[in-house]
This record gives C-alpha cells, structure tokens and sequence, in this order.
C-alpha cells in the first residue's frame, strides 16, 4: 500500500476515534449540566422545599395534609415560603413545566412526583419522573439524541470535533509508517496510543470548559 495513503487512512481513524470519544465524554458530562437542563433543575429544588414544608406541616399538625393545596396556609411565621414560580394560580403547585405535582400519602409516609417535561408517567432524560425522595433517578440521564438536540451543548460537540480534527493533522505530523515487520507494527501501534492518550486528556479539558454551568 502506498505509505502516503496509508498515513492519511490513519490520521483520518485517529480523527474519528478522539471525536467520537470526545462527544462521548461530552454526553456524560452533560447530566450535570443545570442551565442545560433548568427546568429539571429548578423541579428539584421546588421538590426539596415542598417535602421540607410537608415534614414541617407534620411536626405541626401531627398529620398529613390531605392534598398541597393545604400548604398554602402556611404563613412566614411557620418559617416556611414558597417561591412565587411554583405556586399554581389555582391554589396548588406545580413543576418547572407548569405540570402539576403527584401527591399521595400513605400512613406517615409521602410522596411528590414530578412527571418530568412531557407530563406522563415515565420517560428518560428530562421526561424521565422526579420525587421528593428520589430527585435524580438514573432514568433522568439524558439519551444521546437529547444531549445533541439541545442547543446549549453545541460548544462542547463542535470542541470534541474540532479535537478530532486537530488529531489527524497531529497524526499525520508526527506518525511515521515503520517497516510492516513485527517491530515495525510495535512502534506503530505504540505512537498511536502516545498520540491518541495525549490529545484525548487535553480533549478532555478543552470539552470540560464548555459544559453549561450557568457561570
């Protein structure tokens, strides 16, 4: 095979596998992403202050309410405020999607739901459900295809591409095509590797500058 070809096929695979890896890491990175994700976020917080209402409502009343509506009696005295964007008009209260929250009591035990951004039981990513005693299920990953639909990511995927391309250049720069012989395929593979590692640790850094963070 013709050495030019041969370095040119390489550099091109080693473009793909640092991008491909890259937007990988990218993907994971972006569960924790809450700008990205608001609403989900902000669900969780207004999940945080209802249960702590409810436990309050509790030591207080040595009962549960028998709906959410009944925390709207709470005054600034009991120490306990909601914020304004999570009260329903209507007397009770909703998520960041403006869907409101699932109750239901059991004894002295209780449970808020949130049904996520599609309002049905269910779901992964940001439609995955939240409750006030398990916020962040691992259904509430975001799949693939909602990590690349959401705009906000489009930094970190055109960073991870960008990566890859600066690594076929590198590849081709400095990766020298040995003698096919068992020592020359020894010291191809091993430059390989150098060069996939060292431009995958400073991808890693690059793509975590532009995680969403809201700072």
């Amino acid at each position: 095979m013709n050495i030019k070809l041969l370095r040119g096929l390489i550099a091109v695979g080693v473009g793909i596998v640092i991008s491909t890896i890259s937007i990988y890491v990218a993907w994971v990175k972006a569960g924790d992403a809450k700008t990205a994700w608001f609403e989900q976020h902000l669900t969780r917080i207004f999940l945080r202050e209802i249960d702590t209402s409810l436990v309050l409502y509790q030591q207080k009343s040595n009962a549960l309410p028998s709906s959410l509506e009944q925390l709207r009696t709470f005054t600034n005295a009991d120490n306990v405020t909601f914020s304004s964007v999570m009260l329903d008009p209507k007397g009770g209260f909703w998520d960041a999607w403006h869907h409101p929250y699932i109750y239901s009591k059991d004894g002295t035990n209780f449970l808020v739901t949130s049904y996520g951004r599609d309002g049905q039981p269910g779901g992964r990513g940001p439609d995955a459900d939240l409750t006030n005693k398990n916020p962040y299920p691992k259904e509430a990953w975001p799949t693939f295809s909602q990590f690349l639909q959401n705009g906000r990511f489009g930094g970190m995927i055109a960073s991870s591409v960008i990566c890859g391309i600066l690594a076929a250049f590198l590849s081709l720069m400095t990766v020298r095509v040995p003698a096919l012989n068992k020592r020359g395929i020894i010291i191809l593979v091993s430059s390989l590797c150098a060069t996939l590692i060292g431009t995958f640790i400073v991808t890693t850094f690059i793509t975590a500058v532009h995680v969403p963070s809201g700072h």
